[in-house]
């Protein structure tokens, strides 16, 4: 247990691949779904998430006008590269897997599993500090 939350990064699969059009949308649904519940998880136990699967329903939305992929990859690594000091695994990927590296090399706070991740005991607050 610790008594601080940890700043946590959800890592995982997003961009479906080798499928047909029409599953593309439920794949990347499926995969945002999972991020989701381990992003609930983790706050769950006290911790500060971002789930980068999450821009999918600003993606998907029709006043969206950015078709440019890297624009996603770079939102989601400012989060990563600048928020971040913990990254949760789900499962490999492109994406994930590069993430993961990032994270290890800078030796920031990795889970794989829920049961890796400490509980917060009490959260200490900006005036605190």
């Amino acid at each position: 247990m610790i008594n601080k939350p940890l700043r946590i990064y959800v890592a995982g699969p997003y961009t479906p691949k080798n499928c047909t059009l029409h599953d593309a949308a439920r794949i990347a649904q499926r995969n945002t779904t999972e991020a989701i519940k381990i992003g609930n998880a983790l706050m769950a136990k006290g911790h500060y998430v971002f789930v980068p699967h999450l821009t999918h329903y600003l993606h998907i939305h029709e006043s969206c006008k950015i078709k440019d992929s890297n624009f996603w990859y770079e939102l989601d690594n400012s989060f990563l590269m600048d928020w971040a000091n913990a990254l949760y695994y789900l499962s490999p990927s492109w994406g994930a897997d590069e993430e993961l590296k990032w994270a290890e090399a800078k030796e920031l706070h990795i889970f794989k599993s829920l049961s890796q991740v400490p509980t917060v005991t009490q959260k200490q607050t900006e005036e605190s500090k």
